[in-house]
């Protein structure tokens, strides 16, 4: 492996990959050689996902393409790894959260300009198109997106007398309370506090539902100095796991699939989460509470909500393909429109697994609304959609360094190891201790 820059070694850093694991990984020319488009990506759903391809290849005879799931808990370490290696692949799935890293480490190409590429923008959703911009250049195309809502078991709340969701933090306190007390559940709320590729979204969640922001458009943090916003969040969250005791403690282990499994089987009356987890809530075939799972928008510290955060998963291109025309047609296929000028596989997507869209149009295709009905409330559904907002601060290449910093800080609250005050400050030293490190 070659010898690093300084530069080089802080870009790696805050890509969270470290020497040892890329020494492990060893190097290798990149690109099958054969003309073979290869394309990886995180391991969700990985049979749906070659399905679709062998539609693709049907339709695309002269592409072959060779498709690798990684584990999700090591994607981004391990395609990290392959690329500095010189063994990336040619197309593959990028985290809303790597983007900026991973251009400024060299993996990615624009897409401007590419055919097609135009007409997506055009026609997503602002945040969605923002988020897949870095420094003016678009990178990606979309594969899905969510925003974060409330989900209930409306069956509880109304035995504990309730018939509509909160919408505040103080009520969403006083509803678990009366369903704790009433001996319904003795922790009538779980979160997914696990340290996580995923763990962040519910946290700003919470402070774009309070009208609030961790940082200035010019990346600095406010989350100390002049918004108290964060800092009373982490406040109700503080309580609600050490005062009044109605988040579950058990959610500082607890990952996706665990807490779905623990929301199917009515053990918790609320959770934060995306709003495509409700599909599997309500299915009958693997869930207990299916017909009772109602989502809502994201209570906040006032009465009104005052919006939520959005993801956005998107496919990206390697800046050394080899065989850049065939992994283009391939992109196109995955996050643009078809021949027939319908964006198949968002649809394919959303009517398989309930993934959200990015395509505003799609919110009015027949499909998809009549499939929409049958487990959510189209209505606060595409509230969500249309109040939701990137993180600000996803355009810099060490963000995800603050996010994990970010988990600790957390979990130190919920552990009542650390006030709501020490926890902004540690955070508002750590933001400025990376753009400095960074600069």
């Amino acid at each position: 492996m070659n010898a690093f820059t300084r530069r080089e070694a802080l870009k790696l850093a805050g890509l969270g990959v470290s020497a040892s694991f890329l020494a492990a990984c060893g190097e290798g020319g990149g690109g099958s050689g054969d003309g073979t488009v290869r394309f990886e990506g995180w391991d969700y759903e990985a049979q749906l996902v070659q399905q679709n391809l062998d539609r693709f290849a049907r339709l695309n005879k002269d592409i072959r393409v060779s498709y690798t799931p990684i584990t999700s808990a090591q994607y981004v370490q391990k395609v990290v790894a392959e690329f500095t290696g010189d063994a990336g692949p040619d197309a593959l799935y990028v985290y809303d959260d790597s983007l900026a890293g991973w251009v400024e480490a060299g993996y990615l190409q624009p897409l401007d300009g590419l055919a097609g590429v135009a007409d997506v923008y055009d026609s997503i959703y602002p945040s969605n198109a923002e988020t897949m911009t870095y420094k003016g250049k678009r990178y990606g195309l979309p594969y899905y997106t969510d925003s974060q809502c409330l989900i209930y078991n409306a069956e509880i709340l109304g035995k504990a007398g309730f018939t509509t969701p909160p919408k505040s933090l103080d009520e969403l306190t006083r509803q678990a309370l009366k369903i704790k007390n009433d001996g319904l559940l003795e922790y009538p709320i779980g979160m997914t506090a696990q340290l996580s590729d995923t763990w962040w979204a519910w946290v700003w969640g919470l402070v774009f539902a309070s009208g609030g922001e961790m940082f200035a458009d010019d990346h600095t943090p406010v989350l100390k100095s002049k918004d108290p916003t964060t800092k009373n969040v982490f406040a109700w969250l503080r309580d609600a796991a050490n005062k009044s005791k109605v988040l579950d403690p058990a959610s500082l282990q607890l990952l996706p699939v665990p807490l779905d499994n623990a929301m199917m089987a009515g053990q918790y009356a609320f959770t934060i989460g995306a709003r495509y987890a409700l599909r599997t809530y309500n299915d009958p075939a693997k869930s207990k509470v299916a017909g009772r799972m109602k989502l809502a928008l994201v209570p906040g510290l006032e009465d009104e909500s005052k919006g939520t955060v959005s993801n956005t998963r998107m496919y990206g291109l390697s800046a050394n393909t080899q065989v850049k025309d065939k992994a283009v047609k391939l992109l196109t296929y995955l996050g643009g429109y078809d021949r027939d000028k319908v964006p198949y596989t968002a649809k394919f997507w959303f009517m398989q697994r309930g993934l959200g869209f990015t395509f505003t149009d799609l919110a009015k295709d027949p499909d998809v609304v009549a499939a929409l009905k049958k487990f959510a409330d189209p209505v606060v559904y595409q509230e969500l959609a249309e109040t939701a907002h990137a993180r600000n601060v996803l355009d810099v290449p060490w963000y995800t360094e603050f996010e994990t910093e970010m988990h600790k800080v957390v979990q130190q609250v919920l552990t009542d190891q650390a006030t709501p005050e020490a926890a902004v400050a540690s955070l508002d030293k750590t933001a400025g201790d990376l753009k400095k490190k960074y600069s």
